[in-house]
């Protein structure tokens, strides 16, 4: 007995161990990634803007009270920007503030080090949670979803807050992906404020991530949380920095240069759609076989397990949804800013955690037929494999091109 539980133990922490590995090797190769992006592409007007509008002129005091010239006012961006800036002493170019924006090698490099690190350690730790709780391969299958995504070529090097939106966005949906799997046990204490933390952190980042932190709270309590005092910090408190933020941020004029739908799907892997129209077919053969009584053994219940993160990421695309709403009642074509896709880039993690926990499902929910799945699983690799080669050497040459 004694034997068979070192046994099962000692492979946990080899498997824990081997992950860990890879996945610092993953951020390393990311953190290289990003920095040739960003050594290769010049810096561009949002940038120089933000560096001496929001950051160079404005006191850690102003930042925080709302005083940011952009229309996302939330401070923690600029603050960690400004920061780390001074830390190492970096002195903004003087024709800078006479907007001569011309940047060299060296400020490319250093204005961009806090967006590369974030954004690498969000395709880290999503290569890291599958890792763990799947395999090495489900881990690679998550990083080439990933790094086929339009928005994290765009992004992963850019002075602004983005990355730390999709970083934080990551950290929050692992987070509630282990409470899912351990829905039946009473949460001690830490999950909630762990959450709490994340939200809290995400309102001070960007007003938008009002949506998620509504849909997780939402989630959060579908799953049996009914401690009300715990969502005035889950919820209530980040509810109102972010209003506080927003009526705090300078309003503009904006037009649609994308259609509503482009916004969003810029944002979703282009193999969620490709996966979740299979899953829901799946679903729906699974809901009818079981009414009919017939093949009921042909798709097994494991189709059901990852209902509550679909509902999860519905719920946020419904916000951005309500978001661009709000936008289109608003807009006049050709003034003001475009609304871009950049606005929704919290639905890129969320898409490619929800893109990779669907294929797992669809592979073992058809276990007892290993030539539908086998077929299946050639249908969706090939379609990874085709959009991979559509997305990456194209973001390879865009930043060869500077």
């Amino acid at each position: 007995m004694i034997q068979s539980s070192v046994i099962p133990a000692k492979a946990g922490i080899q498997k824990n161990s081997k992950s860990f590995i890879f996945s610092i090797l993953v951020f390393m190769g990311c953190l290289c990634v990003g920095f040739w992006i960003a050594g290769h592409r010049s810096l561009w007007t949002d940038e120089f803007y933000s560096q001496i509008a929001s950051i160079h002129n404005l006191s850690y005091a102003d930042q925080c009270l709302g005083r940011i010239p952009e229309g996302g006012n939330t401070p923690l961006f600029y603050v960690l920007q400004k920061a780390f800036l001074q830390l190492i002493r970096f002195q903004t170019p003087a024709p800078w503030f006479g907007h001569h924006w011309k940047g060299d090698a060296f400020s490319q490099i250093v204005l961009r080090i806090n967006p590369v690190f974030f954004m690498s350690l969000s395709v880290g730790l999503v290569f890291f949670y599958f890792c763990r709780k799947y395999s090495l391969w489900i881990g690679f299958y998550s990083l080439f979803i990933y790094i086929s995504s339009y928005m994290l070529w765009a992004y992963w090097a850019e002075a602004r807050p983005y990355a730390l939106v999709v970083f934080l966005t990551t950290v929050q949906s692992i987070i509630l992906l282990n409470r899912i799997d351990q829905r039946s046990a009473p949460d001690r204490g830490s999950a909630w404020l762990m959450l709490a933390g994340i939200n809290i952190l995400l309102s001070l980042t960007s007003i938008l991530s009002l949506g998620e932190i509504l849909a997780v709270s939402i989630i959060w309590w579908a799953l049996k949380e009914r401690d009300w005092k715990k969502y005035l910090l889950i919820t209530l408190l980040p509810i109102v920095i972010v209003l506080f933020y927003y009526t705090h941020a300078p309003k503009y004029q904006f037009f649609f240069g994308l259609s509503p739908e482009q916004l969003i799907r810029d944002n979703i892997p282009r193999q969620y759609f490709d996966v979740v129209f299979i899953f829901f077919a799946l679903l729906v053969a699974y809901v009818v076989c079981l009414k009919n009584k017939v093949f009921k053994d042909v798709i097994s219940e494991e189709i059901l397990k990852p209902v509550f993160y679909v509902i999860f990421l519905a719920l946020v695309l419904a916000a951005s949804a309500a978001v661009i709403c709000i936008f289109a009642l608003h807009a006049k074509q050709g003034q003001g800013f475009p609304v871009t896709s950049r606005y929704f880039i919290y639905l890129t993690p969320i898409g490619v955690m929800a893109t990779t926990i669907l294929t797992v499902t669809i592979f073992k929910s058809l276990s007892g037929y290993r030539l539908i799945q086998g077929v299946l699983m050639g249908l969706i690799i090939l379609l990874l494999a085709q959009h991979f080669i559509k997305t990456v050497p194209r973001a390879v040459h865009s930043t060869m091109e500077g």
